[in-house]
């Protein structure tokens, strides 16, 4: 395991991932690329296990001078999805969902297709999630389904939509409202995992009004249908900026989901994790389901930091091949002001976790890149990781060692 240097120049931040798994050595990353003063998304392809990358930035729909939010999907035989939110700046207007869509394993990316139009200022699309159904078992494979946040009222309001794709992300269902729709709610950062028999589990975050919830719905029938509305936990947010003297960047508390489509014990799983603040410390916590969603375990503390530390911006991925949990996150365990990526493992369903992994080879300052500012108001809302065939992990995560805001991974 090593850190490679993914993106060639700065600023660039929140990276997604994602593996071939029927080849196992074709990868995408997906960065939001700041070098042009407008946010772009921008694509790095690996055909060697990410031993090297080449670059494609990816053009907004005409009409539109921006895109970002990237995030990225694989599906069977040589598919590859990214998902990002195109818009208008200064001020923001139009933002709409879009996809781009590889036939030739991530070679060329189509021109954008728009899921979602923007209307204008009042209405605000955001922080798409996006997969693609890879469970052997499920008669719903192939199929690709999106989530992402729609704001109103200056912000004020927010709500989770879902579509679907029946061809792979060439045309989009009409959207299906998830959330409660009443004034003054607010939801954010919607999180979609797929179960061995097609099973599509869409999280959130509703930040209010009342005590903040991580929430989800279920569908069984394809994306056709969802019901209620489930509570995993309640959820104490992460203060944003966290309370270190010179950390200045938001830290957005997002929800979450994975599910072990392995053929092994923990076959159906589902596993929710997100950072919290209920000791008075950022930290990393899980819950976990046994029955498809239905009921959730008491939630656990994941990482094993100390209790002073600050553990924030999580990720996880389960493996399809033994069902290993694997759960990434900053931290400044080690140096107050200095951040590193460390790695919380289990190999038994989520039982018992490994005493944690520390990822990065050196600690990092966040307010590094001068181009950002300082404090840097922003070190990206996520990172991302995978885990092959053989059972190892493959991390992406926003790094400043080089004096830029750069993309790192660990293979």
């Amino acid at each position: 395991m090593a850190n490679m240097q993914v993106t060639p120049s700065g600023p660039q931040q929140e990276p997604s991932i994602a593996l071939n798994s029927l080849d196992q050595t074709t990868i995408i990353v997906t960065t939001n690329d700041l070098r042009s003063g407008n946010n772009m998304t921008t694509v790095y392809r690996s055909i060697n296990s990410g031993a090297s990358y080449t670059q494609m930035l990816m053009s907004p729909p005409v009409g539109f001078a921006a895109s970002g939010d990237g995030v990225a999907a694989y599906g069977y035989p040589n598919i590859f999805l990214v998902a990002a939110t195109a818009l208008n700046v200064n001020p923001v207007t139009d933002s709409s969902i879009i996809v781009y869509r590889s036939t030739d394993n991530g070679a060329s990316f189509s021109s954008p297709i728009i899921v979602n139009q923007g209307f204008g200022t009042a209405v605000y699309n955001d922080k798409p999630a996006i997969e693609m159904d890879t469970a052997n078992g499920s008669p719903y494979l192939g199929q690709a389904y999106i989530a992402f946040t729609r704001y109103f009222n200056n912000f004020k309001s927010s709500e989770t939509l879902f579509q679907r794709s029946l061809d792979q992300g060439l045309t989009w269902s009409a959207p299906i409202l998830l959330t409660n729709q009443v004034q003054g709610v607010t939801s954010f950062g919607s999180s979609i995992a797929i179960g061995p028999q097609g099973d599509i589990y869409v999280g959130w975050m509703q930040y209010g009004p009342g005590t903040p919830q991580f929430l989800m719905r279920r569908s069984i029938d394809g994306g056709v249908t969802f019901g209620p509305i489930i509570t995993i936990s309640t959820v104490s947010l992460v203060p944003t900026p966290l309370p270190v003297l010179t950390f200045g960047f938001r830290v957005l508390t997002i929800a979450y989901l994975a599910v072990d489509i392995s053929p092994f014990n923990g076959e159906g799983i589902v596993y929710a994790v997100w950072q919290d603040n209920r000791t008075g410390n950022a930290h990393i916590y899980m819950s976990r389901s046994t029955d498809r969603g239905i009921s959730w375990s008491i939630l656990r503390q994941v990482d094993d930091s100390p209790a002073v530390s600050q553990n924030f911006l999580p990720n996880l991925t389960v493996s399809r091949d033994n069902g290993g949990v694997k759960i990434m996150y900053y931290t400044n365990r080690l140096s107050t002001t200095l951040l590193d990526v460390f790695l919380a493992e289990s190999n038994d369903a989520g039982s018992t976790f490994l005493p944690n992994r520390r990822i990065t080879s050196v600690s990092f300052d966040p307010n590094a890149d001068p181009s950002i500012g300082f404090p840097t108001p922003s070190i990206g809302d996520y990172n991302d990781l995978v885990v092959n065939a053989v059972g190892n992990s493959i991390i992406v995560w926003m790094d400043t060692r080089t004096g830029s805001q750069n993309i790192f991974e660990d293979v």
